[in-house]
């Protein structure tokens, strides 16, 4: 019947799914009433700057990297930016579903995050082919499961639909925010740890930052699935 009595079914039911689909935790509507964590919105707006981060660093900046630590010229770098380009999308519209249906939004988000930082130290350390490429799409993959793992966070960390729309829409401008300051940032620390002896490689400094901002970003969606056990837990006891 109601708009109440249909959140509350679609609650209940899912306290009531069978334990063996328990290991993937799936959050209700967001039009339900369970609370997102307060807190949820920013630490995913962190995530979101962070994938935005990399993407200048896997294009504009690669283009420094790839010139002057791999010695490629425009040949190398147009392929890896089509085959990296074509990838997340494949990514996006094929293998995404897949792991979410597998995994879930938060562990596949966390997966992400990890696969990320692995590419990103990965290929700035490594020139040896085909290892580089390697680390190097391995990045382009995690960070476009990340990317859409988060907006199905945002999502469904909002109270209602119009929250929802606000949410989505200030995560769209955290991207664009990261467009804008990112290259001149990265571009800089590149030139930085551009010279002989940087340690761990020439030329890495704003890839393994990145990374490590990356790493301490993952459990983050562990947090949010934590918090809305608890939630749920609550309802079912109180129910």
């Amino acid at each position: 019947g109601t708009p109440a009595a249909l959140e509350k079914n679609e609650v209940t039911d899912h306290l009531q799914a069978p334990a063996a689909s328990a290991t993937v935790f799936r959050r209700p509507s967001p039009d339900t009433f369970i609370t997102p964590h307060p807190y949820a919105q920013s630490m995913l707006r962190c995530i979101a700057l962070v994938i935005g981060w990399t993407l200048t660093l896997s294009v504009s900046t690669y283009c420094l990297f790839g010139n002057g630590v791999m010695s490629w010229g425009q040949p190398q770098l147009s392929a890896s930016f089509s085959m990296g380009a074509a990838l997340t999308v494949f990514t996006q519209f094929f293998i995404f579903p897949k792991i979410v249906k597998k995994l879930g939004d938060h562990t596949t988000c966390a997966a992400g995050l990890l696969g990320t930082a692995t590419g990103l130290i990965g290929f700035s350390t490594c020139v040896l082919q085909p290892f580089h490429s390697v680390f190097y799409l391995l990045n382009r993959v995690s960070s476009a499961v990340t990317d859409t793992a988060t907006a199905s966070l945002v999502s469904a960390s909002s109270m209602n639909r119009d929250q929802r729309s606000q949410n989505l829409a200030l995560i769209q401008s955290t991207r664009a925010g990261a467009r804008i300051v990112t290259p001149v940032l990265s571009g800089t620390l590149f030139e930085l740890s551009n010279v002989a002896g940087w340690w761990p490689a020439v030329g890495s400094l704003p890839y393994v930052m990145v990374a490590t901002l990356a790493l301490i970003l993952t459990p983050i969606p562990f947090i949010l699935r934590r918090h809305d056990e608890r939630q749920l837990q609550q309802l079912k006891t109180s129910t």
